[in-house]
């Protein structure tokens, strides 16, 4: 009597378990299931790269925008997106050995960005420069500006950028959008091109 008792009792606590073991594993599975559906991203998952295919304006394109804007041999040509704008960066040396680096927007061949390589970057502070120190007047370099973009004169300044004259020149287009052209103030090179992009 008591083994016939103690056997169903086993068998009670044996079904038990199994019920238990189920439920674990169903839960197990669905918890694999929910992992796997969270659509938390992979690592890697979130880089975004550019193919010449995405974008509007091809890289044979933007090197001849480039090379209008600057006189040098193409060294180096990359396609990225910069806060989230394609853009071609193009980077050319001259004869005399400076580079020249040209932003180019990607899909509409608009120049974003323009900088020559020069000592004035190597700024610590700027310096006042009166304007009978320089060869350009800051109506010449008003005229050098507006040559190079469209735009209402905002504000011009003329400063030593690490010993090198020149006037930085603000414009603001018509769709408000603000672009600031650096000229030297004495020969009227433009040293720097640089538009505020969304």
């Amino acid at each position: 009597m008591w083994r016939q008792q103690k056997m169903k009792l086993d068998r009670t606590l044996l079904g038990a378990v199994a019920v238990v073991g189920l439920a674990l594993f169903a839960i197990g599975g669905s918890g694999f299931a929910l992992a796997q559906d969270s659509g938390l991203p992979m690592s890697g998952e979130n880089e975004e790269s550019i193919s010449p295919g995405d974008v509007g304006l091809s890289e044979e394109d933007a090197v001849g925008i480039a090379t209008t804007e600057a006189n040098g041999t193409v060294e180096e040509v990359e396609l990225e997106s910069e806060g989230g704008t394609p853009a071609y960066e193009i980077e050319l040396v001259s004869a005399d050995g400076s580079e020249t680096e040209v932003t180019v927007h990607a899909d509409d061949g608009t120049v974003l960005d323009f900088e020559t390589e020069d000592e004035y970057e190597n700024e610590t502070e700027d310096e006042y420069v009166a304007p009978g120190d320089v060869s350009l007047s800051e109506e010449d370099a008003v005229g050098i500006a507006t040559a190079e973009t469209n735009g209402t004169v905002e504000e011009v300044e003329l400063e030593s950028e690490g010993g090198t004259p020149a006037y930085e020149i603000e414009l603001v287009s018509a769709d408000g959008s603000e672009t600031e052209v650096t000229v030297h103030a004495d020969d009227g090179t433009v040293l720097e091109f640089e538009t505020e992009d969304e």
